[in-house]
């Protein structure tokens, strides 16, 4: 006999003999099952006298104990007084519900019972652990957490599971190495994917990079497969210039709206470049991190996908050089805004994260006239990178001389209480130990020095890298410098720091300055937020559902987090944040359906004020007005948590089987009040 075979025949035997042995089906039937854990709870609480003491408790038909209640030996008590004694709701008294609260309850459901009419009390960690110096004490609380759960099952009422169809497709917001990781898993099972990308080209930043840290890799080498993967995969249809307009919906089947920018260039364009190369405009290139120019018609960098160039509109001059030199007339200035409507069954969210601007920083100078050869790492990067101005040398950007004397300085716009964000970016020790570590290998005599606050490289290979940079001749210093200063002669810069170790305060001389800025969420975080409907961190990041156990879902049913989008990461882990959100997201949408429980909340219009305060208090923002003004429920996106009860001034929103009165029943033994049977 099949296991599946095996839980048939038990559920037909259970109904069979409840009705044989004549059990009323309205009566609460409560089975309840004290559990040893071995010593972790009998070694504290006197299991015996609990399970004495709730035999005792109105409705309760058989109480007993046993060493482990979540062995097969143990679920089958539950099985047995099921078919035997007509037990129709159980209690069982043993670890949190987190962990074996799903045991008890799929055994129940085998039996042919509704697995809602079963109740979890946690007598281990409320109790055993937390007063092992006093058994009587810990004993009688048990017997007031078990009569409380005895009581909270009285009322328990049955909860329905719905299947709802979703739709087979998804939607990747933001088109970096998570928004590229997370399309090409989705897409490679078979659903189709809109991926949508802010900006004109796809890779996001680690297409800037110059080389990847701890193997000193080619990122493009690296990335490439993957963006032409995605760019050429018959599920994926791409949507640069692009960004979200609404989002309505909820888990399973979603309706977005995007609004497409005109590129103002035609999908014929050969990407020869005589547009760019006559283009009489120049402007910072924003890809280049402004350390090279582009034209008003550019394509931000050679291996850019897609290869169409693209024209700022802000930017053109209406020369319409661009249009008469292009060999194929591909230029079009009157390329309108689009907008294009689909339907999706899940949402991966993966816009990256923006460099911190140190401009805040005014002791640092950086962005101040005068003050040109104090950059960023990621401007060093695109100095460094192969396709730059400065053919991949250091530079001095004052005056185009190979710097002798390097500054880096760590945390900048992180771990500070007054300026910047409190965290910790936990990727600038080795951003700039790799740089560090590439400076000396170009120009061996150059002094090459890092202040930090503390050097963070945890994970394999990384303290071997940092150690090798150190064998290299790079200067760490511990300490973060107070300000940068300038000789209003000579011109020379100098960094001001105190190294804590020695407790010497020091004067760096720097031909270069560079700054490690923090990883912040990027511009537009905030409107797309909103639209999706989903928290964010104090820190400003998107919020995930569990930080630990379900680091990838957001807030809302159907809605994935990828990358630095929750909070930074480097590329290995930004790459498997990305794929657990694309496994999580494709999940309901290879299985066709998803399970919904239906425990949500009911409203009393005769008590409703339509007031509104439940919609303000719902996170998963499952409550919206209907047509007619009033509160709805949406089902789906309901995730039962049941803020919007308390919110509620006259108590017309209750959620199923966490009513104020089952709460009620639950406190008033636990408060001292005994038992409670009213209805």
């Amino acid at each position: 006999m099949t296991v599946k075979d095996e839980k048939i025949k038990n559920s037909e035997l259970a109904e069979g003999s409840q009705e044989k042995m004549g059990f009323p089906e309205d009566e609460p039937r409560i089975g309840v099952y004290v559990c040893h854990c071995g010593h972790n709870i009998a070694g504290t609480v006197d299991v015996a006298e609990v399970a004495e003491s709730a035999s005792n408790l109105p409705n309760v038909v058989e109480a007993k104990h046993y060493m482990f209640m979540c062995s097969k030996p143990g679920v089958q008590l539950l099985k047995d007084d099921i078919k035997e004694k007509g037990v129709n709701r159980t209690v069982v008294a043993s670890c949190s519900k987190n962990q074996h609260g799903r045991t008890f309850a799929r055994t129940i459901e085998e039996m042919g019972l509704n697995k809602h009419l079963h109740q979890q009390v946690n007598v281990r960690e409320f109790c055993s652990w937390v007063h092992k110096k006093d058994k009587d004490k810990a004993t009688e609380k048990a017997k007031k957490l078990v009569e409380a759960g005895v009581n909270r099952a009285r009322k328990l009422e049955e909860v329905e599971t719905k299947k709802i169809r979703t739709t087979k497709a998804a939607l990747v917001i933001g088109a970096g190495i998570a928004g590229l990781r997370a399309t090409y898993d989705i897409a490679e099972l078979g659903i189709p994917v809109y991926l949508i990308e802010r900006n004109s080209t796809i890779g996001g930043h680690m297409t800037r990079l110059n080389k990847t840290f701890p193997t000193n890799e080619c990122p493009q080498c690296s990335i490439s497969p993957l963006t032409n993967g995605v760019a050429n995969h018959p599920l994926v249809e791409l949507y640069t210039n692009a960004q979200i307009k609404s989002v309505e919906g909820s888990m399973g089947n979603y309706e977005i709206e995007v609004e497409i920018k005109p590129r103002y260039v035609k999908d014929n364009c050969t990407s020869c470049g005589e547009c760019e190369a006559n283009c009489p405009v120049e402007v910072p290139s924003e890809w280049d991190k402004g350390m090279s120019t582009r034209g008003a018609i550019y394509k931000a960098y050679p291996q850019a996908i897609p290869a169409t160039y693209v024209r700022s509109k802000k930017d053109c001059i209406e020369c319409n050089t661009c249009i008469n030199i292009c060999p194929v007339q591909a230029v079009d200035f009157s390329q309108e805004p689009e907008t294009k409507t689909f339907k999706v069954g899940s949402i991966v969210v993966a816009a990256g994260y923006e460099e911190y601007d140190p401009t805040e920083i005014d002791a640092y100078h950086y962005g101040q006239e005068g003050y040109d050869d104090i950059i960023t790492q990621l401007q060093l990067e695109r100095m460094l990178g192969p396709t730059s101005m400065t053919g991949s040398e250091v530079m001095r950007p004052s005056d185009g001389k190979i710097p002798k004397k390097v500054v880096m300085i760590q945390c900048v716009g992180s771990r500070n209480e007054q300026v910047g964000n409190k965290y910790c970016t936990g990727v600038c020790c080795k951003f700039a130990t790799k740089n560090a570590g590439l400076v000396k290998d170009m120009y061996p005599d150059a002094d090459v020095t890092i202040c930090y606050i503390d050097m963070r490289t945890p994970g394999l290979n990384f303290e071997e890298y940092y150690k090798a940079a150190q064998e290299k001749g790079v200067r760490y210093i511990r300490g973060r410098p107070s300000e940068i200063l300038k000789d209003p002669i000579s011109g020379d810069l100098s960094v001001i720091v105190e190294d804590t170790l020695s407790q010497t305060p020091l004067k760096l001389k720097a031909d270069l300055v560079v700054l490690s800025a923090a990883m912040v969420p990027p511009e537009g975080i905030g409107p797309l937020g909103s639209k999706l409907k989903i928290l964010r961190s104090k820190e400003g990041f998107f919020k995930e559902f569990h930080i630990k156990m379900n680091p990838t879902a957001s807030s809302k049913g159907g809605i994935y987090l990828a990358g630095t989008i929750q909070g930074p990461k480097d590329i290995s882990e930004t790459v498997a944040h990305a794929g657990n959100a694309a496994a999580l997201a494709a999940q309901p949408l290879v299985k066709g359906y998803i399970e919904k429980e239906m425990l949500i909340p009911y409203i009393d219009y005769d008590l409703c004020m339509d007031c509104g305060m439940c919609i303000t208090a719902c996170n998963p923002a499952a409550i919206s007005m209907n047509e007619d003004g009033r509160p709805d429920v949406n089902e789906v996106a309901c995730k039962s948590c049941g803020i919007c009860m308390p919110a509620c001034p006259t108590g017309a929103i209750q959620l199923l089987n966490f009513r104020d009165d089952q709460l009620l029943d639950e406190i008033v033994p636990i408060a001292g009040g005994g038992v409670v049977c009213n209805e």
